[in-house]
């Protein structure tokens, strides 16, 4: 009987968890085909296509004995450093696109197969915050937490590109999570070294990730995170170079060459881009200290964003789950407060701000718990209300429902354009556009749809400019998703210009056409917002 009982909870367990993950997973995997390919996947696609080329060269050299042919700088140079400047990060996430890539294209389209990677992640990330959820408060707020972490637009629309974006969101909170486990459990701390040494090898900022971790543990629990520290001091580094064959040679020169490249980059002019921001342009050192706040706070569905305000006000009295709300604060501050750092980049929106918004998924948890908690004990109260059955649950649910229908609708409308997302604190996508915020950017707005418009539409040997989309177009022929006889320049001889509304990169001459020109050609438009506007060479 008791291995029955066991057998039971040991289901109940974990049935909810794998559930979660593979709806996850299904629901993106089946969608990732919907998007355009974004800014930086044709430069990651071809280096991992290097990168497994190279694995496949060190199996057969293995084999007939010749290792050194595989290992030598020279040959790791070529295939691991092809373009710094277009791939400057490590290669983690893209041995793992090239693993389900040569694993499932014979099957599937090829792009994604690529995408397959950042959708395991991000049902990872969902996972693991009803795991942790689940454990602190209990089993509804957990899958509130989930449930609201897919909802957040930005965040799901970034889990269908094959760039590190997603995989360094749920890496960090994986750390964090590894780190609290940790503090009981040695095992979970040597797990912890080699999550946070795979993070160090996708991108820059898991770099920083320990200094929210080390004041939070230091406060509260200074006597018991030796042995994350240990395991992060001297199991994470040798996790982090062995994923990066770059850093086998001359290994303490190369790291910090890498961390003074990230560090300087926003003094770099290859990577010092400009943000349109209310209608005007900066940089990233010009830009208003509160810009990271600010368009995090407009990019969140507003009903999550009022939980993450209650569950921050309900710290004092939710004493038994403090301590990780306060691990979620720390986090989610660092994060937003790293933008300030001297060197750092802003652009893009939210984007370089994505790994804040689990953290503060979790502080919506803990205020859904709060006021569900509340709501059951003064309806206790209410004799009318003490004849309902399942007033708990139905309580938990009617909650449920007002906080996460209207981010689903607004995830279901917005699609595939939730990088163009906006909240109602700005008047949506159309108020973000009409006040001046950037309402793309990121190219997934060239979705398939648009591509057959143009193969459709434009008539035989058509000459198209499409400024800085140009090499984006070029890639689509060479995949053989445009037509060939289309003509691609970057010179005044087209007849038809196609734009991508991203405004912080328009010069004078495409400024003009957008404000003069009120009827283009054609335009691709979210709720009368134009996101891609084409002209024809005589209007």
């Amino acid at each position: 009987m008791s291995i029955i009982v066991q057998s039971k909870k040991w289901l109940q367990s974990w049935i909810v968890p794998w559930f979660v993950g593979g709806t996850v997973f299904f629901l993106v995997a089946s969608t990732a085909s919907h998007y355009g390919v974004t800014w930086d996947e044709p430069g990651y696609f071809h280096a991992t296509e290097l990168e497994i080329q190279w694995f496949a060269d060190f199996g057969k050299n293995l084999l007939a004995g010749r290792v050194a042919e595989s290992i030598g700088d020279d040959t790791i140079k070529t295939a691991w450093r092809w373009n710094p400047s277009l791939v400057p990060h490590p290669p983690f996430s893209r041995i793992l696109s090239g693993l389900t890539k040569a694993v499932f294209s014979p099957f599937m389209d090829k792009f994604t197969a690529y995408r397959l990677v950042p959708a395991l992640f991000f049902a990872l990330l969902v996972t693991v915050m009803y795991l942790w959820m689940a454990a602190v408060f209990d089993r509804a707020t957990g899958l509130f937490s989930a449930v609201s972490l897919v909802l957040f637009p930005n965040l799901f629309g970034f889990a269908h590109f094959a760039v590190t974006d997603m995989p360094l969101t749920a890496m960090w909170f994986l750390t964090v999570y590894c780190f609290w486990k940790g503090l009981k459990d040695w095992k979970w701390s040597l797990l912890l070294g080699v999550v946070w040494g795979l993070a160090l090898a996708t991108k820059f900022p898991a770099f920083l990730l320990p200094i929210p971790l080390l004041l939070w543990a230091h406060l509260y629990h200074r006597q018991s995170y030796h042995n994350n520290v240990f395991s992060m001091v001297f199991l994470s580094p040798l996790v982090m170079i062995a994923c990066q064959p770059y850093l086998w040679h001359r290994t303490p020169t190369r790291i910090a060459e890498f961390i003074l490249a990230s560090v300087s980059r926003a003094y770099s002019i290859k990577t010092s881009y400009t943000s349109y921001f209310f209608g005007q342009l900066y940089l990233s050192s010009g830009l208003p200290w509160y810009y990271s706040f600010f368009m995090t706070a407009v990019t969140i569905p507003e009903t999550i964003l009022l939980l993450i305000f209650v569950g921050l006000i309900a710290m004092a009295w939710t004493k038994p789950q403090r301590e990780v709300v306060v691990l979620f604060l720390f986090n989610a501050g660092f994060i937003l407060v790293m933008g300030l750092f001297p060197g750092a980049v802003l652009y893009d929106v939210n984007r370089l701000m994505l790994p804040v918004l689990p953290f503060l998924a979790g502080i919506a948890g803990a205020g859904f718990f709060f006021l569900t908690r509340w709501l059951i004990e003064h309806s206790q109260r209410i004799m009318m209300l003490q004849r309902v059955k399942y007033l708990r649950a139905k309580l938990i649910g009617t909650v449920s429902l007002l906080v996460l229908f209207p981010p689903a609708f607004d995830l279901m409308v917005y699609h595939p354009f939730e990088l163009s997302y906006y909240n109602r604190l700005v008047g949506g996508i159309r108020g973000a556009y009409e006040r001046g915020l950037e309402v793309t950017y990121f190219m997934e707005a060239f979705t398939p749809k648009f591509i057959k418009y143009l193969n459709e539409e434009l008539p035989r040997n058509a000459v198209i400019n499409a400024s800085i989309s140009n090499f984006m177009f070029e890639y689509y022929q060479k995949e053989n998703r445009l037509r060939r006889d289309i003509r691609i320049t970057d010179k005044e001889d087209f007849d038809y210009y196609i734009l991508l509304v991203r405004q912080s990169t328009f010069s004078k001459f495409e400024r003009d056409w957008f404000t003069t020109i009120p009827h283009p050609y054609g335009a691709f438009r979210f709720d009368g917002v134009p996101l891609i506007t084409i002209y024809k060479a005589d209007q």
